[in-house]
């Protein structure tokens, strides 16, 4: 046994000073009294405080000598060695990912984790260093190389948990990083290893892997959509609720508009199955829905306890965009299923001009620009810097190289996950002649046709949207169908930005661009949990600002801050700059008008607060299942147990103060009672009294 600080044994000194308290007697003042006859009684204590008096046994003496004994013991930090099971420098890296919120372990995997990880460290070798990485989204340095196992494990303890998709590829490069510090350093990973596939990264450094977690049973929203009605009356919610265990599932799907219960079903899910569901007409009928809530709660609503072990993706929100007007130029020669087609769009006011009327009759009266041009059959020399577009472009240009025409095309596989596709059915859809266009490289193929010529592409042509449908509708059966509108309104939504998809949902910690408003010198963001930040202009004239707080689940607050020094009668609109923030269907229909009439004006408030949305929606981070940890810990190096270069490796220390605390606790506790025996004895005395007193006398005849 050895001693972290053996000079606190100087405090053995004190043992003869409590001795020589009892060698010495009380000194007393003299005084004249005329008899001792009524003090024969204290003779025996006039002798006992001489200055000195011969030391007699004693009970107290012992204790007091004892506790001296162990407090000295103590203050001196014992400690036994032994062989340390870690490297000399450690860098521990704690997955803080949604998964980690999971209760299959008591209370949560990101508890237990931590726990172990504070278990670790008792492995560490004397005079070790200790980094802590916090892994969520990205990778965050909590402490680095610190010494002070006290001020790691405060670094360890406080580390949150996250909403965040994990990336532990990001967070073992870091640890790479700061383990290549020393020729003996090991990475201690304590994650559940639930991720969707092994990271890429190499590690000069042996890893281990401390794994927490042990359920797979998990339902999830995966996927959460709004659309508007035809009548641009109503909205509709499309939900996607995925079972991830390994077992069938029933739940109850809750869906709310503004806080209020609109639609409640209980749903069978398949083990290892996505469900979809349509709740139609969500909005109250007095006023149109902003905000659209899923949830997902026990098939028994008086069943008490949490459902599944994780509850992050059990809640889903959907921002219902206020409606505003669209204005859509069609140039062509005038296509009586497209015309009609596109007259129904939500919230659209529909243009017409013919080709050889274009660009001088297709100036709008206000001076604003289009929200989207439609070319049928014609191609200008000159593109608008608007949202195009194209259908059966007749030469090549920009949108694409026309090399021929296609008789009867068959279409390809279709990828039915692609928004413009969603709930679009063309499987019975026949084409009579189309366009034989080259894909070019700014856009995606939608439909494929024969070979590599595609029948509808879509992408962004010098920062704006644009799409080429490569066949005339009147040339196929595709009007006849139901599919054709909402083709139509998918694609129309995409070019509009109104589209709203899973895919366009915010997930969380991804950091979003928000317009600061002529007249505003800044916005504030309200979280979901009631705080709020606000974010000036960096310069002056900025127009937007990037916001990164997004790690709660939940809808966001945009309200723009007035500049008091602006000049009165300036419009102010918040809009988020992030697609996902905008995302969402226009309501209302439209028309066919004449060019050269002014459109509708839109009606959005231009002092309205918006609202965007963030969402988990991630299927392989609510897959739960504990993952491969021997895969992760094989993209380390093997270990060397006698460190670096064959030098021997400190050993660790294990201080014993925990049975000596207690000892003194109880030697302590001894002397007390030692010191007040006679109070103890006249205090048990008094409450048996009491109780012989307070019992009953015996019945009387």
């Amino acid at each position: 046994m050895s001693f972290l600080a053996p000079a606190a044994l100087a405090g053995l000194l004190f043992l003869p000073v409590v001795v020589a308290m009892y060698l010495l007697k009380l000194r007393r003042d003299e005084a004249v009294v005329p008899s001792t006859l009524l003090w024969q009684k204290l003779v025996a204590d006039v002798e006992a405080n001489a200055p000195w008096q011969r030391l007699r046994r004693s009970l107290l003496l012992l204790l007091q000598l004892l506790l001296v004994l162990i407090l000295a013991f103590l203050a001196a930090r014992p400690f036994v060695e032994r062989p340390a099971g870690l490297a000399g420098d450690l860098v521990l890296v704690i997955d803080t990912s949604a998964s980690m919120g999971a209760t299959d372990v008591t209370p949560s995997r990101l508890d237990a984790a931590r726990a172990a990880a504070l278990d670790a460290l008792k492995e560490l070798p004397a005079g070790g260093r200790v980094s802590v990485i916090a892994a969520g989204r990205t990778a965050r340095v909590v402490a680095n190389g610190t010494s002070d196992i006290g001020s790691a494990k405060e670094a360890i303890a406080g580390i949150p948990g996250t909403s965040d998709v994990g990336d532990l590829g990001d967070a073992l490069r870091l640890a790479s990083a700061l383990a290549a510090r020393s020729g003996d350093a090991e990475i201690l990973v304590a994650s559940d290893a639930s991720l969707p596939t092994v990271p890429k990264a190499t590690v000069d450094a042996p890893v281990r892997v401390l794994q927490v977690g042990r359920e797979a049973r998990n339902q999830a929203i995966v996927a959460l959509a709004v659309r508007t009605a035809p009548s641009g009356l109503t909205h509709s919610a499309f939900v996607s609720v995925a079972n991830l265990g390994l077992e069938p599932a029933e739940r109850r799907l809750q869906l709310y508009a503004d806080g209020v219960l609109r639609d409640s079903r209980v749903l069978t899910l398949d083990a290892q199955r996505k469900t979809d569901i349509v709740v139609d007409d969500v909005d109250d009928p007095d006023k149109p829905a902003s905000v659209v809530e899923v949830r997902l709660v026990a098939s028994d609503e008086s069943a008490t306890g949490a459902p599944d072990p994780l509850a992050l993706d059990d809640r889903a929100w959907a921002i219902v965009p206020p409606p505003a007007m669209k204005n859509v130029l069609l140039v062509g020669a005038g296509d009586p299923y497209l015309e009609t087609a596109l007259s129904y769009l939500p919230n659209t006011s529909l243009f017409g001009v013919k080709p050889e009327r274009y660009p001088q009759d297709a100036t709008r009266t206000d001076g604003t620009a289009w929200d989207l041009v439609i070319f049928e059959g014609f191609v200008p020399p000159e593109l608008p810097a608007t949202p195009i577009l194209a259908i059966a472009p007749p030469r090549t240009s920009a949108l694409g190289t026309v090399t021929g025409t296609l008789a009867n095309p068959a279409m390809g596989s279709l990828d039915t996950t692609d928004p413009i596709l969603r709930y679009v059915d063309l499987s019975t859809t026949h084409i009579g002649e189309a366009q034989r266009l080259e894909l070019p490289a700014w856009a995606r193929t939608v439909i494929p046709g024969p070979g590599t010529a595609p029948l509808l592409y879509s992408g962004t042509l010098t920062g704006r949207p644009a799409a080429v449908l490569a066949f005339e509708p009147r040339r196929s059966d595709l009007p006849l169908q139901v599919a054709f509108p909402v083709l139509l309104a998918n694609l129309a939504g995409e070019l509009l930005g109104g589209s709203q998809t899973p895919s366009d949902a915010i997930a969380p910690g991804s950091p979003v661009t928000l317009a600061i408003p002529d007249g505003a010198k800044g916005v504030r963001v309200e979280r979901p949990d009631g705080s709020a930040d606000e974010l000036l202009a960096p310069t002056a004239g900025a127009g937007s600002v990037t916001f990164a707080r997004t790690d709660l689940l939940g809808v966001y607050t945009v309200t723009p801050i007035a500049d008091p020094t602006a000049s009165p009668g300036t419009e102010s609109t918040a809009t988020p700059g992030s697609t996902a923030a905008l995302a969402g269907s226009a309501g209302g229909g439209g028309a066919v008008v004449s060019p050269g009439v002014s459109a509708q004006p839109r009606a959005t408030d231009p002092n309205a607060p918006v609202r965007f949305a963030v969402d988990l929606l991630d299927v392989d981070e609510s897959r739960i299942a504990p993952g491969d940890a021997a895969a992760i810990q094989a993209l380390g190096r093997a270990a060397d147990p006698s460190g670096a270069g064959g030098v021997e490796r400190p050993t660790a220390r294990d201080e014993i103060w925990i049975p000596i605390v207690l000892l003194a606790l109880l030697v302590l506790t001894l002397e007390w009672l030692v010191y007040e025996r006679d109070t103890l004895v006249r205090l048990r005395r008094g409450i048996s009294g009491r109780l012989r007193g307070s019992r009953p006398a015996g019945r009387g005849a």
